[in-house]
């Protein structure tokens, strides 16, 4: 079954590569995403909304349409930005976190042997 013996969890700790997980959005989906919606949304209410002048439903429709992609993609991206700032401000702490543990382990290594 196995190769060799099983590693202790003083092994792997020697071994293992500390990584910090980021939980950011993939930006260009999630801004594309609002623009999906927003288009949707605009043409839905161009074609329920009584047009008010001579432009005809479809042209009113098409420009709430630009409208409304114009505007879901603004807002989706304006919350791409502060998720994406926030979780690089986590990474950071997760980064600083591991610093100071690795800090205080060389630290009680120095100690120990006095």
């Amino acid at each position: 079954m196995s190769d060799g013996p099983e590693p202790t969890p003083e092994r792997l700790s020697e071994h293992a590569i500390p990584a910090t997980y980021r939980r950011a959005p993939r930006t260009e989906r999630f801004v594309l995403t609002g623009v999906g919606i927003g288009a949707v949304i605009g043409v839905i209410l161009g074609m329920i909304l009584p047009a008010g002048s001579g432009i005809g439903r479809g042209t009113a429709a098409v420009l709430l349409a630009l409208a409304g992609a114009l505007a879901g993609g603004l807002i989706t991206g304006a919350q791409a930005a502060v998720i994406e700032y926030t979780s690089g401000r986590s990474a950071d702490r997760q980064r600083a976190a591991l610093g100071a543990d690795d800090a205080d382990d060389s630290e009680e290594g120095a100690d120990g042997a006095r």
